[in-house]
């Protein structure tokens, strides 16, 4: 069970590290042709899209505090703790059994 915890946690963290990375990017106004902004931004694209309606006022281009990102990275944080959570839990209450 530890190692699926640790498979778990190091995919969240990994998910929530590019998420980073695309927060402060667009922050410090990055240029949209660089090649690494592109794959970076196309590769976060599909976890942010859902609450891509946070962002309806927001400028397209220059520095952008984008607020989807944000909550994204915040729900990641959530979800990969209430994982982890049950998951312990369960590996406890298996154990009792």
């Amino acid at each position: 069970m530890p190692k699926l915890l640790l498979i778990i946690a190091y995919l969240f963290g990994s998910l929530d590290a590019l998420l980073c990375a695309r927060l402060l990017l667009r922050l410090f106004a990055a240029r949209p042709d660089n090649p690494f902004f592109r794959t970076l931004f196309d590769a976060t694209a599909p976890l942010v899209a859902p609450l891509s309606f946070l962002d309806t006022g927001q400028p397209r281009f220059g520095a952008v505090l984008e607020f989807s990102t944000l909550v994204c990275i915040l729900l990641l944080i959530l979800v990969g703790l209430a994982v982890g959570w049950l998951m312990k839990r369960r590996a406890v209450t298996a154990r009792g059994a």
